[in-house]
Formats: structure tokens, C-alpha cells, sequence
């Protein structure tokens, strides 16, 4: 199965993070939504962001050594569809630049907000006529 993904994060504190290449960032406690594609299978690509120790490879990893994973949105796909959905979400949520994003010409692919994210991300999958899949994160395993 092929697709793309938003993880949603929750960062419970105030954090600045090295991430690779990027330097130090901060991230404000919240929320954030990742926008990621798994062309070569979403469920090796989500094993990896939902193993807890891994070496880092992607920006994402650096975030996800400080914070957890709460959910999940997928959605099936034979065609990439991470940038249309991370341009969708640039209107809807601020953005930290230059995340995700060194591979695309998207200004990023992390977006914040101080309130849950979930609805509004599934709202705009539909609105992009992709079927969203609302996957829970339980102890490790994606259910």
C-alpha cells in the first residue's frame, strides 16, 4: 500500500532540537502535523517514525526523539500527493520553514497550531478528494 501520511505531534513543552542540517530549532508546546509519502510502502515508512530508537534520517526524526506521535492520517495512493497536501495546510496553520521539504519546492511540510489539528486535517483531505484514514497510535502499534 502506497500513499501519503500526516503524523500529528504533540510537543508537551517548549523545546529547542538540533534537526541534521537545519541547526537548532524551537518549537513552542502544541501541535504539529507532518506531511510525509510512502511511495515505497506507508507501512514500512510509518514502522520507521513509530520505531523509538532509530538513527535519524529525516528531519522528522530529530523531532520525534523529543515528542510522541498521537495520531495518524493516511491516505492510499498510486501518485505523490504529499506537496498538494502540505500547500492545503500552509493556509490553515503556520508553518516552520524549511522542515520536511529539502527534496520539494514547498516552503515546508511541518505545520503548528496550539489546538488539535485533526479535524481540520481530515477536512482538507476530503477537500482534496483523497480518502483520509484515521489511524490511532496505541503503545507503538498503528491499529
Amino acid at each position: 500500500m502506497k500513499g501519503s501520511y500526516v503524523l500529528i505531534i504533540k510537543v508537551p513543552s517548549e523545546q529547542a532540537i538540533k534537526i541534521g542540517g537545519l541547526n537548532t530549532m524551537h518549537f513552542p508546546a502544541g501541535y504539529y502535523a507532518y506531511v510525509g509519502s510512502a511511495m515505497g510502502g506507508l507501512k514500512s515508512r510509518l514502522s520507521h517514525h513509530l520505531r523509538a530508537s532509530k538513527k535519524p534520517h529525516w528531519h522528522i526524526d530529530y523531532l520525534l526523539q523529543q515528542s510522541a506521535i498521537s495520531s495518524i492520517i493516511l491516505c492510499e495512493a498510486k501518485e505523490r500527493a504529499e506537496c498538494t497536501i502540505a500547500q492545503a495546510l500552509s493556509h490553515q496553520f503556520d508553518s516552520i520553514p524549511g522542515f520536511g521539504c529539502s527534496d520539494c519546492r514547498c516552503k515546508s511540510h511541518l505545520f503548528f497550531s496550539t489546538k488539535e489539528m485533526k479535524t481540520t486535517i481530515m477536512k482538507t483531505f476530503n477537500l482534496l478528494s483523497l480518502a483520509p484514514k484515521w489511524v490511532i497510535r496505541k503503545e507503538g502499534l498503528v491499529k
